[in-house]
């Protein structure tokens, strides 16, 4: 049987600090990383990192130009033998280690395994969701989507008066959803003007017009422009 909280965001760290995890212990080493430095290795060889505190940003950097995929929190994990690059959006505290080493702990433990899937999987999923919204929606749609998936993380249901908090500022969303910080500022801006939501205070917004953020949120390819 899994432990009880297998699936929360904090269940590979609970197996790595609770009683009888020696073993793993003796493989993740703890490293910390300033605002704006990046994560990096001292060889070619894979690494399995897991954020312990702070934040960092995942994106793809080509041409100049950077594309933030995810922004990894306490318990999300990813490896280091992916092109996406890492910096520390914030102070930040990560659990290192050879992925080799990892897979030769986790073969005797099935919950240390199913906890390293379940994380990577988490992180997948949200690329995923990124590569749906740019193929599919519209600045407006992403802004939205994005709006009713903080709703869900925070656990607030999508319902008028609602407080929704937002994670990110309107550069950084600007960044995860591929596009200009000028775009989402005059969206958001324009989306206020039409009743969907208002400004609560920095960093949180209320909910109006919930049917109205819903329709942006599902709108199709046909709407692109």
């Amino acid at each position: 049987m899994m432990p009880p909280h297998a699936h929360s965001p904090s269940a590979i760290l609970e197996l790595l600090e609770g009683d009888g995890t020696h073993p793993f212990r003796g493989v993740f080493q703890m490293v910390a990383f300033e605002r704006g430095q990046l994560l990096t290795h001292p060889d070619d060889t894979d690494y399995i990192f897991i954020v312990k505190t702070g934040c960092l940003r995942a994106f793809l950097l080509a041409f100049d130009r950077e594309l933030s995929l995810a922004y990894l929190r306490q318990g999300d994990m990813f490896s280091t033998h992916t092109r996406l690059q890492m910096v520390a959006h914030e102070p930040t505290r990560v659990l290192i280690a050879r992925r080799s080493a990892v897979e030769r702990v986790s073969a005797a433990h099935p919950a240390l395994q199913h906890a390293l899937i379940h994380g990577l999987a988490r992180v997948l999923g949200q690329t995923i969701t990124l590569l749906e919204d740019l193929a599919f929606h519209h600045a407006r749609g992403r802004i939205a989507r994005y709006i009713v998936r903080s709703a869900m993380h925070a656990g607030v249901g999508l319902q008028r008066g609602q407080v929704v908090p937002l994670a990110l500022g309107m550069e950084e969303m600007a960044a995860l959803l591929g596009t200009t910080r000028q775009t989402v500022s005059t969206e958001f801006n324009a989306m206020i003007r039409e009743g969907a939501f208002a400004r609560e205070r920095r960093g949180y917004l209320r909910l109006e017009d919930v049917s109205l953020l819903r329709n942006w949120a599902n709108g199709d390819a046909a709407e692109l422009g």
